[in-house]
């Protein structure tokens, strides 16, 4: 009799809890439960742009990159280009073009403001093809970056061969430039 009686007892317990789980779930139950929630942790970025700082030692290695012959030749080009005498110019590199990848090229497919501004360089490159790819950006006009071929001659002189726009460069890099090297693109004493 004792073992009946527990497990009438024990049977009673079951359908109760039974009966409670499924009177209080929340499909059968106007009882919202409310899962407490825990605002995310904001974790800052460290996406912030700084300006680069360079030593004594690597201003001046890059400020003499304005007495690159190379280098000197494009404001020499440029000077000619605006002046309306292009000599030291290839003629394709004054035809405005664009290529098939959407390469937009030649001194004519820009403004002749961009050539009137200083410019810096951002680097110097042996061309594949010979001479040396210089890019460039203008200090006045700072949204873009470009690339100028210029070659050296057998005669001693210098030839802009090429003058397009750098694609690759957006215009959220050009912004990230100019933050970065603001030292080098606000100074008027060096560029050329």
């Amino acid at each position: 009799m004792k073992n009946k009686r527990k497990i009438i007892i024990v049977s009673v317990l079951l359908l109760a809890a039974l009966f409670l789980f499924v009177l209080l779930s929340p499909k059968h139950s106007s009882i919202t439960l409310i899962t407490p929630t825990v605002a995310p942790t904001i974790t800052p970025t460290t996406d912030e742009i700084k300006e680069v700082h360079f030593t004594e030692e690597q201003l001046k290695s890059y400020y003499a990159s304005y007495e690159d012959p190379f280098v000197i030749h494009i404001r020499k080009a440029l000077n000619n280009y605006l002046a309306g005498n292009n000599e030291g110019i290839e003629p394709l590199a004054i035809k405005a073009d664009t290529g098939e990848d959407g390469t937009i090229s030649g001194l004519d497919s820009f403004s002749k403001d961009y050539y009137k501004s200083k410019f810096i360089v951002f680097a110097i490159n042996d061309s594949d093809v010979g001479g040396k790819t210089i890019n460039i950006i203008f200090q006045d006009k700072q949204d873009k970056l470009f690339n100028v071929w210029v070659y050296h001659l057998g005669t001693g002189d210098y030839e802009l061969r090429g003058f397009w726009q750098n694609m690759s460069f957006t215009e959220k890099d050009m912004q990230k430039i100019q933050k970065e090297y603001t030292i080098v693109l606000n100074d008027k004493l060096h560029a050329l």
